[in-house]
């Protein structure tokens, strides 16, 4: 057979069997393949689903469900957020795995924003009730896990965990009692030290104060001490000035004469 006889029988081939890929329902199979628990092989049924054209929601659903079970969360997410603005019939369970997707990567706020909008769609929405009970849990806060969980008891009252669930009510109740007096008992102790350093630094500025004023007084004790001796010291001074300006008008002066011997100005005589 020519090459060119050999061409056109694999060109009716793919002539016949396109229209065959068309007809295929790879949605149905990605189903089914999740059903059967093999996530990788339906992802790539869906993939192939979401190829033929614009998603729906039952599409996007199964979507992000694969995503999720082959460990590609970010997809995962992209997919359920893509459905829940939708706006459809399923909106709440977009949400709802949308929001188990960010509580397998941690992110407790997103994970909660997102069952908290599910419960706006359904406010009796129960699986929504439970899972932000326990995203609170992870996130610590206690007293809302506690309301969430007694929620999800009044709107599923025979589920299966009923009895477990009491039991980490009260578990949850004891642990927000210890908490607040924690909390109570912090501030007590956060006072008390406040006061404390407060009462310190009080005392370290008074005794900053008393010695300021010890050296101050010792410094003017000294000043005045000195200035008493200095007083003193002019006293002294002046009488001895006073002294001498009453010898020098009662004696007279000596001087010398003509032949350099000295004289008195005053008679002289042998005679007694």
């Amino acid at each position: 057979m020519s090459n060119y006889a050999r061409f056109l029988g694999v060109a009716v081939l793919v002539l016949l069997f396109v229209p065959s890929l068309a007809a295929l329902d790879f949605l149905s199979e990605g189903e089914k393949q999740l059903g059967l628990n093999n996530p990788g092989k339906a992802l790539t049924y869906l993939e192939a689903a979401l190829a033929q054209g614009a998603p729906d929601e039952r599409l996007l659903l199964n979507l992000g469900l694969a995503y999720q079970r082959t460990g590609q969360a970010a997809e995962a997410k992209k997919a359920f957020k893509q459905g829940a603005d939708l706006v459809g019939s399923s909106q709440k369970m977009f949400l709802l795995n949308l929001g188990i997707a960010q509580f397998l990567t941690k992110d407790w706020a997103g994970a909660e924003q997102s069952y908290s909008a599910a419960l706006q769609v359904d406010p009796s929405f129960a699986e929504a009730l439970l899972n932000r009970a326990n995203t609170r849990v992870s996130a610590n806060n206690l007293s809302g896990a506690a309301e969430d969980y007694r929620a999800y008891q009044t709107a599923a009252p025979s589920n299966p965990q009923k009895e477990k669930i009491d039991q980490l009510l009260a578990l949850l109740d004891q642990a927000v009692v210890d908490f607040a007096a924690n909390q109570l008992a912090e501030a007590t102790r956060k006072k008390n030290e406040e006061e404390r350093q407060i009462a310190a630094v009080a005392a370290a500025e008074a005794e900053r104060q008393k010695v300021e004023a010890e050296a101050a007084a010792q410094r003017q004790a000294e000043e005045s001490a000195a200035a008493a001796e200095r007083q003193k010291q002019e006293e002294i001074l002046a009488r001895i000035r006073e002294s001498l300006a009453g010898a020098s008008g009662d004696s007279k002066a000596l001087s010398t004469g003509p032949s350099g011997v000295k004289s008195d100005d005053g008679d002289f005589s042998l005679e007694p």
